[in-house]
């Protein structure tokens, strides 16, 4: 484990990103509610969702650990100590709503990311941002090749009838 000096104020932006609002681990929520409900309402897009839950997790632990080498504890809430809970989760059922609200949560880290990256000089710091960023990148092709999917699943559908 690399230790990296103490710092109060990129402490307090990863954890933002972490537990924040709309940071990563509430993102983990929102996917790990959709998965069960896709298993349920549409198995054919479970297998991408259960991939989602997995690059999200990863995305977890990347800052976590970085959040821990800076001294800090990477716990469940934001820098203003506000405690993350379901109440942040968008309870939605319709798979184009989940993806249009998946896109939008995950655009809206990439650019909090890219600020959080901005303000950071740490080398160290940069690389795992970057590690970070490729993976919120491998979440929105996912999304988008689900909402292709589901376009040309919606398009069979029509057809037949």
């Amino acid at each position: 484990m690399t230790h990296l000096f103490k710092n109060s104020y990129y402490e307090g932006l990863l954890q933002d990103l972490f537990c924040g609002k709309d940071g990563f681990f509430t993102i983990f929520m929102h996917f790990f509610y959709q998965k069960n409900q896709i298993f349920i309402n549409y198995p054919d897009f479970y297998n991408r969702f259960c991939d989602l839950l997995s690059i999200e997790l990863k995305a977890c632990e990347r800052v976590s650990k970085v959040i821990i080498e800076l001294g800090g504890d990477a716990k469940f809430y934001s820098s203003a100590k506000k405690y993350i809970s379901g109440s942040g989760v968008d309870y939605v059922k319709n798979l184009a709503s989940m993806l249009e609200l998946n896109i939008e949560l995950i655009e809206k880290n990439i650019i909090d990311l890219k600020s959080v990256y901005s303000k950071v000089e740490n080398g160290n710091i940069r690389a795992s941002l970057n590690e970070i960023l490729v993976l919120k990148n491998e979440e929105i092709n996912i999304l988008k090749n689900c909402f292709l999917g589901l376009e040309n699943f919606n398009n069979k559908k029509n057809t037949k009838k």
